[in-house]
């Protein structure tokens, strides 16, 4: 995989340098004494007088007088009223009570009685094996 990617590498500089070196040998084609134009030109044509031509029309007129914008209306002041008699809001008005029954009461789990833990029985407290019989190990088959 990696001999792919320098392969790669490899052609894509060559391209690079061809490409260059191109270019710089078309470029030196170019450059010629008489940059291609002809050894004997044709003369020029006869001098003409200048056609005079009218003056453009003004690009910016004269600002046309506009009459004078109407007066800006403003609305008549609002009427002055007397203030508000207070009143109390009205009692609210309550919907009747949906029925619920009572709730479940919720009694706690009951109480397991646990020993306490035996020290005895415990792994570092446990009891060293019995001593191995006095029988031969024949016995065993």
């Amino acid at each position: 995989m990696v001999s792919l990617g320098v392969f790669y590498t490899l052609v894509f500089l060559l391209a690079i340098l061809f490409t260059v070196s191109e270019a710089n040998s078309n470029r030196k084609l170019l450059q010629t004494t008489t940059n291609y134009q002809p050894i004997y030109s044709p003369p020029p044509p006869p001098y003409r007088s200048p056609v005079t031509i009218p003056p453009p029309p003004p690009v910016y007129s004269r600002p046309v007088a506009f009459p004078p914008p109407p007066p800006i209306y403003s609305p008549p002041p609002p009427p002055i009223y007397p203030p508000p008699i207070y009143s109390p809001p009205p009692p609210p008005i309550y919907p009747p009570p949906i029925y619920s029954p009572p709730p479940t009461p919720i009694s706690p789990p009951p109480k397991v009685h646990h020993p306490a833990p035996q020290a005895q029985k415990a792994f570092y407290y446990r009891q060293s094996p019995p001593p191995p019989s006095g029988q031969p190990w024949w016995w065993l088959l």
